[in-house]
């Protein structure tokens, strides 16, 4: 059976997750695959999560009792407090655990990008120690193949819900971002995430200024920009088309004496400065000089909360086609999981069949290849037939490690697997 264990934003704060992160996960890894009863595992780890994924052919409750006491004792934490806030998903509750993960469902930010590649590098990384076998390895890439057709198929990831990238969303109502020369204002998470978009939008010239200048200069690196002083800022304010504040400060410092004296020096006119900085950095006055247009955080706010909007409104589209998948892909890992048995009935029936039909041609000494073809082909689908839901629940029961049906099964039809043989 498959059973996850999961800490995340929604039952621990940052400073319970940190001391509950690993910090050498191959070492977790290769010792968790050490005991006897984990034949597989996985370990995801993110901001917002930490993640043991394993696989074991013994009783999933007690397997899952051993990883947190294990957990409990490679993080110092204690075992009592770690089940507190711990959530364990078993068999379908697990891959359909896995498989919201990745679509972005279980996010902070509903539909984000970037668990979807950690998803796949947690498979990777557990690859590579030697810790995945077939079934995890199938259910990760299933999980993010499900995360790509989402993206593809839904708006599950349309339109910014930070404020740092709705800017770059309002910036673009107002036109085109190609060839557009940008002043980021900021070089810290915010200001970075600003860069980073408005490079991808495609400025034609990119400034960084900040206060520390070392760390401006290493942004502008990161985003093909330029570094500049922030003693410089206002002559760049002349130079450029938009300016996006996003600085930690006590007052405004961006005054209109100063725009209104790069508005001189403008060869063009027109200049939209975006501040979302709080408290603000540019004075409100600003937005009444001519030609010079001033939106802050609130005017973001609506923004935020229409992309928000949107995708909540795909959610339920998102677990339907989840569920989809998840009926498909539980009958493929039902029948890897119940092959040996279900392979051996199979060819003990149709020994059963072909001997049977073999004795009713010799009884009726029929010669008509036809009519002998139309009887073969009966016996076949009856067969087929008769065994379509027996196998069927055998294969529910490897899915949830129901070792019993299987060990039943086995006697009913008096066979054995290849491994007891």
């Amino acid at each position: 059976m498959i059973f996850c264990l999961s800490v995340c934003y929604k039952n621990a704060g940052l400073p319970m997750l940190e001391s509950l992160t690993f910090k050498d996960e191959e070492k977790v890894l290769k010792e968790a695959y050490s005991m006897s009863f984990v034949q597989e595992c996985i370990l995801l780890q993110t901001c917002h999560r930490i993640e043991i994924y394993c696989t074991t052919d013994e009783a999933a409750k007690e397997v899952a009792k051993h990883v947190i006491k294990f957990w409990s004792r490679k993080v110092g934490v204690s075992s009592d407090v770690l089940e507190d806030i711990l959530q364990v998903h078993y068999g379908k509750d697990a891959l359909l655990h896995l498989f919201s993960v990745a679509v972005g469902l279980e996010s902070m930010v509903i539909g984000e990008d970037q668990i979807l590649g950690q998803v796949r590098t947690a498979y990777v990384k557990s690859k590579k120690v030697g810790t995945v076998g077939l079934i995890l390895e199938k259910a990760f890439m299933k999980a993010v193949n499900v995360g790509r057709r989402v993206r593809t198929e839904t708006r599950m990831n349309e339109g910014s819900v930070s404020i740092s990238s709705a800017s770059v969303d309002l910036a673009e109502e107002f036109g085109s971002l190609k060839g557009v020369k940008a002043l980021v204002i900021g070089a810290g998470e915010a200001g970075s995430i600003v860069a980073e978009s408005l490079r991808k939008k495609g400025v034609k010239r990119l400034f960084i200024a900040n206060r520390t200048y070392s760390r401006g200069v290493k942004l502008a690196s990161n985003v093909s920009g330029k570094a500049i002083r922030f003693s410089e800022m206002s002559e760049a304010l002349s130079n450029v088309d938009l300016v996006v504040a996003a600085v930690s400060t006590e007052k405004p410092v961006l005054g209109v004496k100063e725009v209104e004296e790069a508005l001189k020096k403008r060869k063009s006119k027109g200049l939209l400065i975006i501040d979302i900085s709080q408290p603000r950095f540019v004075e409100e006055k600003v937005g009444s000089l001519g030609h010079v247009t001033l939106r802050n955080i609130d005017d973001l706010k609506g923004i935020v909360e229409r992309n928000i909007g949107r995708r909540l409104g795909e959610t339920e589209k998102v677990k339907t086609m989840i569920m989809d998948e998840l009926k498909l892909f539980e009958g493929q890992l039902g029948r890897i999981m119940a092959e040996p048995v279900i392979s051996s009935i199979c060819r003990k029936i149709e020994e059963i069949r072909k001997s049977e039909v073999k004795r009713v041609f010799g009884k009726m000494k029929e010669t008509d290849e036809r009519k002998k073809l139309v009887i073969e082909r009966f016996s076949k689908e009856l067969a087929e037939r008769m065994l379509q839901v027996p196998l069927d629940q055998l294969r529910e029961a490897a899915l949830n490690n129901d070792n019993a049906v299987l060990s039943t099964a086995e006697k009913l039809f008096g066979v054995k697997t290849k491994q007891e043989e």
